[in-house]
């Protein structure tokens, strides 16, 4: 048999507990706390998302800070493990990470957010039953209700992240690597995206915004697509061009004069130095 508690959110925050870095439970906690209680929006740059009951929208870099995490592949890694067990599903298609808990709403029943006053009578008894009554199901949040997405392709996995004017990060996939790659032949693009990195963190005021970053990225490779970029082959010459008959003809006159001047130039000097008696040069 399994029991439950309820735990207020600002646990957190609680001036109590000293500020260490979170276990892998308080995360999974934190991320239970932070969803959505009921549907509503959220505002990723110059779009408003939906953000259904259960979910909510986040970046890597803001949960590393909140579990005071060294890295943000460890915060990859844990929501890795987390969706493997059917815990969480997560998209990270807007320069945010969606992040979805299974079975939320079969677990943290709305009805217990309401801010609808109630009497003490009322609570008291429904709180009686919550406490009183055992839960028989011993399945947890990492159970079959969570289905399987309908999407039939996996996210493809992250190349790099690249930082935003907001602090935020976009994820550049394998997928995008290899479509760039195709677009660009000349341009090594992994590379590239490395230098462009370096280039937004060294120039934070001229970072862009998650819906412009790749519009960003595509001119930068455009440019050095123009320049030659790092791949660039060098090509064949081509064979010459066939000459024209009266080409053929000019030259085939003037190889006849020059043999009539200088004779045949093998046999008994090299070159174009010709030795004649000084009676040669008396007129006749």
């Amino acid at each position: 048999m399994s029991r439950w508690i309820r735990v207020q959110t600002s646990i957190f925050d609680h001036e109590v507990f000293a500020a260490e870095p979170f276990s892998e439970r308080e995360a999974w906690l934190w991320l239970i706390s932070k969803a959505a209680w009921k549907d509503t929006v959220h505002r990723i740059g110059a779009s408003v998302m939906p953000v259904p009951a259960g979910s909510l929208f986040v970046t890597i870099r803001e949960m590393q800070a909140a579990w005071k995490w060294t890295s943000t592949r460890r915060v990859h890694q844990f929501l890795e493990l987390l969706s493997s067990q059917n815990m969480i599903e997560t998209c990270s298609e807007t320069g945010k990470t969606l992040v979805t808990v299974c079975n939320y709403s079969k677990y943290q029943n709305a009805e217990t957010h309401s801010e609808t006053p109630e009497s003490a009578e009322a609570k008291q008894k429904r709180n009686t039953k919550d406490t009183s009554t055992p839960d028989t199901n011993t399945s947890s949040l990492r159970s079959d209700v969570c289905p399987e997405p309908e999407k039939s392709a996996p996210a493809s996995p992250t190349v790099i992240e690249l930082p935003t004017v907001n602090g935020d990060m976009v994820l550049i996939s394998e997928a995008d690597v290899a479509e760039w790659s195709e677009a660009f032949p000349a341009v090594n693009v992994r590379q590239q995206l490395a230098a462009m990195r370096s280039w937004l963190n060294a120039n934070p005021k001229n970072r862009k915004t998650s819906k412009g970053m790749k519009r960003f990225v595509v001119s930068w490779l455009t440019r050095d697509q123009d320049r030659g970029g790092g791949r660039q082959h060098p090509q064949a010459q081509a064979p010459p061009r066939p000459q024209s008959p009266s080409m053929q003809r000019h030259h085939d006159i003037h190889a006849r004069l020059k043999r009539e001047l200088y004779g045949e130039p093998d046999e008994q000097f090299a070159g174009q130095t010709v030795d004649l008696a000084a009676g040669d040069f008396r007129s006749h």
